[in-house]
């Protein structure tokens, strides 16, 4: 019988590729999510994939998930960008709990290999809230004694996305000059870089994955513009103000005032990884857009 692969937060942008990815690669998987109406992935009702609901905070819940897994892998955590109804507590509070608890349940458990989506950054930027959150998921994981394996990515495409909804409504804000680069990869082509970890003989694999094309975060913007065909729009927002404002939104706000730090920390560094990826951001936000545009202009049903 085919191994079992436990994936966290398979109802996410990367969670839901992975499963995908495991499948093509003969895995069963078992599919973990607190919300199965968002687990909306074709893959949803195949006989090899197992959807548990259970709440990461939960530890019971937690460990009858993982009970009889070979490997798990996480990229289980608050959404990176706060958005409506995707909360508003902070990351610290979210992934780490979350993380902790499968941790200790797979060591319960006996699962031979756990596989942790954590986050590229730069030393300057380990007291983020973001970044902090992540990096005591993988203290924690490198004290478990379990055989494990570290991905540091860039951006993920689908949180480039938003560049999209922003360009739609006339300008994307561009924090600093615009010049820090970074080379962000594709969802699909980060979920084979989580395959290939979870497979790996290593027991303590730490690999920083990037796609292959370095840009400017100016030129981020101008490839979601280029995707809808129209105009460049930038709006500039110094980044020297910004502080203040967060310290007034963080009590009402938390997530979203660490988001804001972590934005602004990465549009004025440049985060480079090794590329692992093949895809294109400007065919991605394309695809992305024909999309969303199809959708649009579908005929509405009876017409």
């Amino acid at each position: 019988m085919p191994r079992l692969l436990a994936v966290a937060g398979a109802s996410g942008a990367l969670g839901r590729h992975v499963v995908a990815t495991a499948l093509d690669r003969g895995w069963r998987v078992r599919a973990i999510t607190r919300d199965p109406a968002r687990l909306t992935a074709p893959w949803r009702d195949r006989a090899d994939v197992e959807v548990v609901v259970a709440d990461g905070r939960d530890r019971a819940a937690v460990a009858a998930a993982l009970a009889g897994v070979d490997a798990l892998c996480s990229s289980a955590g608050a959404s990176v960008a706060p958005a409506p109804g995707h909360g508003w507590r902070g990351y610290g509070a979210v992934d780490v709990p979350v993380n902790r608890a499968l941790i200790d349940g797979a060591r319960a458990a006996g699962v031979g290999r756990v596989v942790y989506v954590s986050v590229l950054h730069a030393p300057a930027m380990r007291r983020l809230a973001y970044v902090a959150a992540h990096e005591r998921v993988v203290a924690h994981l490198r004290a478990s004694g379990l055989a494990h394996a570290v991905l540091r990515p860039t951006g993920f495409f689908s949180a480039l996305a938003s560049y999209l909804d922003l360009a739609r409504r006339g300008a994307i804000p561009e924090i600093g000059d615009g010049l820090a680069r970074s080379n962000p990869i594709a969802d699909e082509d980060l979920a084979e870089v989580v395959l290939d970890a979870v497979a790996d003989a290593d027991p303590a694999l730490e690999v920083a994955a990037g796609g292959p094309e370095v840009l400017t975060r100016r030129e981020l913007a101008e490839a979601a513009f280029a995707a809808l065909g129209r105009p460049v729009r930038i709006r500039h927002v110094p980044a020297g103000p910004l502080p203040a404002a967060l310290a007034l939104a963080r009590p009402f706000h938390p997530r979203l005032a660490q988001f804001m730090r972590f934005a602004v920390a990465i549009s004025t560094r440049d985060l480079i990884a090794p590329p692992r990826g093949r895809r294109r951001l400007i065919d991605a936000l394309a695809a992305r857009a024909a999309g969303a545009a199809a959708v649009t202009h579908a005929p509405r049903r009876g017409a």
